[in-house]
């Protein structure tokens, strides 16, 4: 019966397929139906995935890419989409309103002066993260089970992600003015590696009260808030507050949205690395981790990220997988992506670091 069944929806679906392509391509539809019921009862050939025939192995490893790009990165939705702005999957080019006209009271002088408004538009290019090509023998098994190929691709995967993540941060880093220096007690513990040497003040709730003024004096309290915090930092803050402050910060916890409480209407997240910061010529800068040319020094501190939902932008773009399969050379299919995801500052009032200050 179910077997019946299974056959019924395979021949409806199959002249559903064959409706729209007569229809797009103006074909005769009887014809078309009949080659398709015949093809659909071709029998495929032992040992190799229906997937793979009809190349939808591509579509299904670049949607896993897609599903999991923010299962763990939360905060990466925390901010404003420039999606609908990706142009050919590669940048941004988003419409700029010029300024509005002048508003006079009790004109007494006609005619006045028709001014036009000035248009412009924002632009960026999206970055570009390559997973490079990983060999993946016996291709076929990994096609027919989605855990077994998860297993052989699923770490190369998050890697890509936890790369992208981590330059969208960088993407959202804010200048010298807006970097805060934390002022609790030294410590030689909770170093951001083993390169850095030295002592750094801990960060305790001070910087949250002074980040909190400031969103508020800049009229973003309406915005939601969001602190993401490493995971020193996070420790270290919920050591600063009183019994009462623990209690009340705990309430806030939702694991479901990834935040771990909340203090001073900021809601606060938490990550392994967030930000890196190295002082130069006595000005706290943000170092691109991922350049080619990054080195660690013994003087780098970690940085924890603030920001408003509206002060910062994300936009995704493409996200390609290549299969190269059948590879005499690798006795295997050679496989390899590349994403695209990029994002930028909207308002630099909205945006600030907080940074491991060096102990004397």
């Amino acid at each position: 019966m179910k077997k019946s069944l299974r056959i019924i929806a395979s021949l409806a679906f199959t002249l559903l397929i064959a409706v729209v392509f007569s229809t797009a391509f103006a074909l005769p539809f009887v014809p078309t139906a009949a080659v398709l019921v015949v093809a659909s009862f071709v029998p495929v050939p032992n040992g190799v995935a229906f997937d793979t025939i009809v190349g939808l192995n591509k579509g299904i490893w670049r949607q896993d890419i897609i599903a999991n790009l923010y299962k763990n990165n939360a905060f990466a939705q925390r901010a404003v989409s420039a999606d609908s702005f990706v142009k050919e999957g590669a940048y941004v080019i988003i419409p700029k309103a010029g300024a509005p006209t002048e508003v006079k009271k009790n004109l007494a002088v006609f005619p006045q002066v028709a001014v036009q408004r000035n248009d412009s538009s924002i632009m960026y290019e999206i970055d570009t993260y390559y997973a490079l090509p990983r060999v993946i023998p016996n291709i076929k098994k990994y096609e027919l089970s989605y855990d077994l190929r998860q297993s052989v691709i699923g770490e190369d995967q998050q890697y890509l992600i936890d790369n992208m993540m981590q330059g969208l941060l960088f993407n959202w880093a804010p200048g010298a003015a807006n970097i805060i220096e934390t002022t609790g007690p030294a410590t030689a513990l909770d170093l951001i590696d083993t390169t850095a040497t030295g002592t750094r003040l801990i960060m305790d709730k001070a910087q949250f009260k002074q980040i909190a003024k400031s969103f508020a004096n800049s009229r973003l309290t309406p915005f939601r808030k969001t602190a993401l915090l490493t995971a020193n930092h996070y420790y270290q803050l919920f050591e600063s507050f009183s019994d009462a402050e623990k209690t009340n910060f705990n309430s806030f916890v939702d694991e479901v949205n990834g935040i771990i409480g909340k203090y001073m209407d900021v809601e606060i997240m938490m990550r392994d690395t967030v930000l890196r910061g190295r002082k130069t010529a006595g000005v706290w800068g943000i170092v691109d981790t991922q350049a080619d040319d990054f080195a660690a020094t013994a003087g780098d501190s970690a940085v924890s990220l603030f920001w408003t939902e509206n002060s910062v932008e994300r936009a995704q773009g493409e996200i390609d997988v290549f299969d190269n399969p059948g590879q005499a050379l690798y006795y295997g299919d050679v496989f390899s992506a590349n994403a695209r995801l990029g994002g930028r500052i909207r308002r630099t009032e909205g945006v600030f670091g907080v940074v491991e200050a060096i102990g004397a």
